[in-house]
């Protein structure tokens, strides 16, 4: 952008008043500019530092404690297990974690999609089309996966029922949280 001086775009020609008023304008948009930029940055920080006390520092401090539950000041805190994550992007690490899938008795969770691109004057053939993508000179692209919320809610059943779970090879990780309720509104 153009950085504009007082007689770019006409301004000479504007009235005083006009060109003053404008100018204030700018002058407090520029300052909202920065300030929201500002609390945005604040708020980012605020939101990592949260994070980290509630989902390392205070259930390690309440493990040490032995404690899974505590009311402080209006609030119930409750430590509870969490897992995160989806299937490996790698394709080797995929490949592993399908695998293991399927050696664990979670194959029906696996869904295998198929991708044909066609340009937009084949819309006819792409709906027809069947059994003979490769007969007819296409390339489709096959893959295979687990929905990430199907992956998270198996894993958490595994870890509740104390089965075991390779979570690095699924792409997994698996923590506590401190869930933080006000109770006293």
């Amino acid at each position: 952008m153009s950085d504009f001086s007082e007689f770019d775009m006409g301004e000479a020609s504007a009235s005083p008043d006009k060109l003053a008023g404008l100018h204030a304008l700018l002058e407090r948009a520029i300052g909202l500019e920065e300030a929201v930029a500002q609390i945005e940055d604040d708020l980012k920080a605020a939101k990592t530092q949260l994070h980290t006390i509630k989902s390392t520092l205070i259930p390690d401090t309440m493990t040490e404690l032995q404690m899974e539950e505590i009311k402080f000041r209006g609030w119930a805190v409750k430590i509870n297990d969490f897992v995160s994550g989806s299937l490996p992007k790698d394709a080797e690490r995929r490949v592993a974690a399908l695998r293991w899938l399927e050696d664990n008795d979670a194959s029906g969770l696996i869904k295998t999609e198929v991708k044909l691109a066609f340009g937009k004057s084949q819309h006819n053939e792409a709906l027809s089309l069947a059994a003979a993508l490769e007969s007819d000179g296409h390339a489709p692209t096959i893959e295979s996966g687990v929905h990430a919320q199907t992956l998270l809610a198996f894993a958490r059943q595994r870890i509740k029922d104390g089965d075991p779970i390779d979570c690095d090879v699924l792409g997994l990780y698996v923590g506590k949280v401190a869930n933080m309720k006000r109770t006293d509104k």
